[in-house]
């Protein structure tokens, strides 16, 4: 009876040994202490899916099950960006995305059509040649690069930034980023709404019927105020007239770029109100500051930019 005793006893200690070491579910300080990460790595690899965890909203804190502890334990993502950089080849699986993030970063600049072709609301995002992906996420302005949308980019953003000092800084760039975005989106809404208030015609795909339309009005006024900002002039608007009741509006030598349609007095106020605006907005300190603003995202790209180049050498076989 002793020995069925003590038995009992070992079994019992052994249980509670058991359950004090372990837990149902970890937060994400604890999950990344126990396997000796970093909570950012942790945070990455739940947005990516690779680590499975829950949380009741979107602001309440993750809760990973003691089962993906035990098998993370045995993936290869454990291992720290040290040990994996030894392996050069492994950049392979990354190449595609680095030769993406390569060609979004030489893309960006204030000229961006997705500022343009962006709807206000209720349809998807819409991507523009530099990989920028634009969106209001309940009633903001939503930011991205395509690329980051790959559920691989968390795993080879945080390689990147353990592997070149230079991505250290990625994660400020990209508020930098967010910032021009911003500040091109209000000044094109802005012009906008000046635009449509000023001729009396309304941006629009499809022309409303018996009456006149923008097309390119908006865009036109906003990147000449760009080019030519604290400079002197005006620009040269011609209308084209097919009959009095269908005319266009169009640059100087440009018959094929439509700024509007209408009839001719529709087009002639159009013109008129055109040529204003985009000589006032050029005078504007706030294209000044877009300018500069993003002169200084593109200068940071430069440093991303030759890492990228040393990824791309190691995937593609290069020393």
């Amino acid at each position: 009876m002793l020995g069925l005793h003590k038995l009992r006893h070992f079994r019992a200690s052994k249980a509670c040994k058991r359950s004090s070491m372990s837990k149902e579910f970890y937060s994400v300080k604890e999950f990344a202490k126990i396997l000796g990460m970093s909570t950012d790595r942790i945070y990455e690899y739940l947005r990516a899916d690779y680590l499975h965890g829950s949380r009741a909203t979107k602001r309440s804190a993750w809760r990973i099950p003691d089962a993906e502890l035990q098998r993370f334990k045995g993936t290869s993502l454990v291992k720290s960006g040290a040990q994996t950089e030894n392996k050069s080849a492994s950049w392979s699986e990354y190449l595609e995305l680095a030769i993406q993030l390569q060609n979004s970063l030489s893309g960006i600049g204030f000229k961006d059509w997705s500022i343009w072709g962006l709807p206000d609301t209720g349809k998807p995002p819409q991507t523009s040649e530099a990989g920028l992906r634009l969106w209001i996420d309940r009633g903001e302005l939503a930011v991205n690069l395509s690329v980051e949308s790959d559920k691989r980019f968390p795993l080879f953003i945080t390689r990147l930034k353990a592997s070149f000092t230079e991505f250290e800084s990625y994660d400020r760039w990209r508020k930098s980023l967010i910032s021009l975005v911003r500040m091109c989106w209000d000044m094109a809404h802005e012009i906008k709404s000046k635009a449509e208030a000023e001729t009396g015609l309304f941006l629009s795909p499809y022309p409303p019927i018996g009456k006149g339309h923008l097309i390119n009005v908006p865009k036109y006024i906003y990147e000449f105020a760009l080019d030519k900002y604290a400079c002197k002039g005006q620009p040269v608007l011609e209308i084209l007239e097919n009959d009095p009741k269908h005319c266009w509006v169009v640059p100087g030598g440009l018959p094929n770029y439509a700024l509007a349609m209408g009839s001719k007095d529709e087009m002639e106020k159009c013109r008129e109100a055109t040529i204003s605006l985009a000589v006032q907005y050029a005078k504007d300190e706030r294209m000044g500051k877009i300018v500069a603003k993003a002169r200084q995202v593109k200068d940071q790209t430069a440093p991303f930019q030759s890492a990228l180049s040393a990824v791309i050498e190691k995937a593609t076989g290069g020393s």
